[in-house]
């Protein structure tokens, strides 16, 4: 054989093998890409039903929250009427201690307390426990009024001294405690 005959097998061989290898490749790459298009086709479908389910979810707490602001809402505007009647009837009270005043802050009281502990559940804890803490000492107010009526004329007026200061003093208490939570209920109210 002839050294071109040779050259021309092996190059032929070579070119066999080259074409080939091309062609392998080129069927490697379009299967690598198939794959590839077929993997983020399914990754995107995935996160696309879980972007649709946590959407829902969001739609859901949404409509949740925007529900509980709604009645908290209400619930506050509410309750500021009430402990503004309370107020006013513990000044009134304290103005003219007669039995007529003491009734209408004995309601006052009442509905007050009432309502804080029929709706606690959607008052902020901080509101709640400042809420109780005023109703405690507006009792203590109340009872120390009632005395004071009951007993004026039989009383000392030391003991009506002490009577008049002590309930003066509670009701001061919460008087203040009442005007200072007038900010923090408006950042409720508005969400914040």
């Amino acid at each position: 054989m002839e050294g071109y005959t040779i050259l021309k097998i092996a190059l032929t061989i070579i070119g066999s093998i080259s074409a080939s290898g091309v062609a392998i490749w080129w069927f490697i790459q379009l299967g690598a890409n198939t794959l590839a298009e077929h993997y983020k086709k399914k990754i995107d479908h995935d996160f696309g039903k879980k972007l649709e389910s946590y959407k829902s979810q969001l739609e859901v707490l949404k409509a949740t929250a925007l529900k509980y602001n709604d009645h908290q809402f209400e619930l506050y505007i509410d309750l500021w009427k009430n402990l503004q009647e309370l107020k006013f009837s513990a000044i009134d009270l304290w103005k003219v201690a007669d039995s007529r005043n003491l009734e209408k802050f004995d309601k006052a009281l009442r509905l007050a307390h009432r309502q804080i502990e029929t709706t606690s559940i959607l008052l902020e804890d901080g509101h709640y426990s400042t809420l109780i803490k005023v109703i405690g000492i507006l009792q203590e107010y109340d009872t120390g009024k009632g005395k004071l009526i009951a007993t004026r004329r039989s009383a000392s007026p030391e003991e009506i001294s002490r009577l008049i200061h002590h309930n003066g003093a509670a009701k001061d208490e919460c008087l203040q405690i009442i005007e200072s939570m007038k900010a923090g209920i408006r950042q409720t109210i508005k969400g914040q």
